[in-house]
């Protein structure tokens, strides 16, 4: 348990120092953030679009869906934040040589790398999901109480891992590849399942996306009970990313005892 402690003490002291460096290139930050907002209002205006034709998406109203997007967006961006440097593992860390002197470190080299992110644009896409969030919570007339700021915090940091947790087990693959910022991407990129309800998809993505994936558990089921329409989905949250981190640490230390300088 003290070592435990201690590499995410490590690991907060990366990311204050990361954030500090985002603070010195401002130029760079604001770019970031100013393409992040249009990517976001266009996805804005798509879903705006679909609703002109309809009134609801499997029962789901046009300010619940964008509650759901809010709720998304918030725990992409802490987990763009706080693990996005797991893209680049093969490319800048491995291929490079620079891996080598990771592992000089007294520091768990999962640590060093995640701890080293300094991914501008999920500033925008945490502030902009929060926005989001916020509005919508107003526009449903959901009272905003001590209690489910509490779980919004909570949950979306737990979706948060989820996500992370995921992005390290498939970052993995750099090991052999080199290249695994596209394995990442492949497998990252189905985060989006979870910016819409369940129900619209079919048996086999609702399978993969909730037991194989579990992006579900990112959004849905928390927005779910935000909306008072579940109440017990959102408790497995903190459990799934508990055994994802398990296998992801464990997948990472056993491909790390394989590993191989490029060198060699």
């Amino acid at each position: 348990m003290k070592k435990i402690l201690y590499n995410i003490s490590l690991y907060l002291s990366f990311l204050k120092i990361s954030l500090k460096e985002i603070l010195i290139y401002r130029i760079d930050c604001i770019a970031g953030i100013f393409s992040q907002l249009v990517v976001q209002a266009v996805s804005l205006i798509f879903i705006f679009i679909v609703f002109q034709n309809t009134e609801n998406i499997v029962g789901w109203s046009f300010e619940q869906i964008l509650l759901l997007y809010g709720v998304t967006r918030i725990s992409i961006g802490i987990s763009g934040y706080c693990f996005d440097e797991l893209f680049d593992i093969g490319p800048r860390y491995i291929r490079s040589g620079e891996f080598d002197k990771i592992l000089l470190r007294p520091v768990h080299p999962l640590i060093s790398i995640i701890g080293a992110s300094r991914e501008f644009v999920s500033i925008a896409d945490f502030f902009i999901g929060l926005g989001i969030t916020m509005y919508m919570l107003y526009r449903l007339a959901i009272p905003i109480t001590i209690l489910l700021i509490i779980k919004i915090i909570f949950f979306s940091i737990v979706g948060a891992l989820i996500i992370g947790a995921i992005n390290t087990i498939f970052s993995i693959s750099s090991f052999w590849t080199y290249r695994s910022n596209e394995v990442i991407w492949s497998f990252y990129r189905m985060y989006t399942f979870a910016e819409y309800p369940l129900d619209i998809y079919n048996g086999f993505i609702k399978i993969l996306i909730t037991v194989i994936l579990p992006f579900a558990f990112v959004a849905y089921y928390p927005t779910m009970d935000y909306l008072g329409l579940n109440n017990y989905m959102i408790y497995l949250s903190p459990i799934i990313a508990i055994i994802l981190w398990i296998i992801a640490i464990k997948l990472w230390n056993l491909a790390l005892n394989k590993y191989r300088s490029t060198g060699t």
